[in-house]
């Protein structure tokens, strides 16, 4: 009997290349109808949408203290295809019509909502908005400046701080705004300020709860500064006489000005109160002024009693 040659084995290389066309074709179908039919399934997805109010007009007398929701949670519900080709921020705020005022309750609607179609609403949360109302008030209220800190050393508040503009307008409810006295800034820093008028920024204070401020919730406070004087009076300063005779009185009382803590220092042996009479006839007689030295930086004699002296003849 004869025997044929043996049959060769195949190799991988040619096990996988052998009908490649339609190996890839079988493959590209099946990942197809794979994709079609798991897109074709149904899926849910929850997005977030923000919600927009339209509130009664000022002249309804009326006003929302309820708190409103930012945002409702939709829960979607569609194809996988439709659900994972949503983009949340593509879809528009809802807008609810809050303009009658004997509404107690909002109550969301589907058809409230802009989805794509074919997609469907399963939830919506919250599914309605509890409406509080209250007597809506106007009124004007005067503006306090806050200040902390002191002023540099020297410097005082000339008069009392002032805002501009003086009054603002708090929007509230009735119950809350008839409690209002006045309305404060935030904190203004006193050792910041320099000699002359200084002009400030400032906010006003964040107003109670359901009530807000009409225009601009910002002042400018206006300091006048001046220096920070004080005044002292030296009592019995001998006058030295400068030439021949001597001075009537032969003391005088000298009233000093400056900084407070510069005039307290003074050390009154230190002041000198002269009269210069080398040219005067002490026949004639006459009057001096006085002259007084020896005092610090910052303090001047503001006043000296008397402020001359009569020339007499020396015994």
């Amino acid at each position: 009997m004869k025997i044929g040659p043996q049959k060769r084995k195949r190799t991988f290389r040619e096990v996988v290349m052998n009908n490649i066309g339609l190996k890839l074709a079988s493959l590209i179908t099946a990942i197809v109808l794979f994709s079609l039919v798991r897109g074709a399934e149904d899926a849910q997805r929850s997005v977030f949408v923000d919600v927009v109010a339209l509130l009664p007009a000022p002249n309804s007398g009326k006003m929302l203290v309820s708190e409103l929701p930012d945002q409702v949670r939709l829960t979607l519900k569609g194809s996988r295809s439709q659900i994972n080709a949503i983009r949340p921020e593509n879809i528009p705020p809802v807008q609810i019509d809050l303009t009658d005022t004997d509404l107690r309750y909002y109550y969301f609607a589907d058809d409230e909502f802009d989805v794509p179609a074919g997609v469907t609403i399963t939830q919506v949360g919250p599914t309605s908005i509890a409406l509080d109302w209250a007597s809506r008030q106007e009124r004007p209220l005067p503006i306090q400046p806050r200040l902390v800190g002191q002023p540099p050393d020297g410097l005082v508040l000339g008069e009392p701080a002032r805002a501009e503009p003086a009054e603002v307008v708090v929007v509230g409810p009735d119950t809350e705004v008839a409690d209002l006295r006045a309305v404060q800034t935030d904190p203004v820093d006193l050792s910041q300020i320099q000699l002359g008028r200084n002009e400030l920024g400032a906010a006003l204070v964040r107003p109670p709860p359901h009530t807000r401020y009409q225009g601009e919730p910002n002042v400018t406070v206006v300091l006048e500064v001046v220096r920070d004087l004080a005044e002292r009076t030296i009592p019995g300063v001998t006058v030295e006489v400068e030439g021949p005779g001597r001075a009537e009185p032969a003391q005088v009382s000298v009233m000093l000005r400056g900084a407070p803590t510069a005039v307290e220092m003074v050390d009154p042996a230190r002041i000198s109160a002269t009269a210069d009479l080398s040219n005067l006839d002490p026949a004639l007689g006459g009057a001096v002024p006085v002259v007084i030295t020896g005092l610090p930086d910052g303090v001047e004699a503001a006043r000296v009693e008397p402020a001359s002296v009569e020339i007499a003849a020396s015994n």
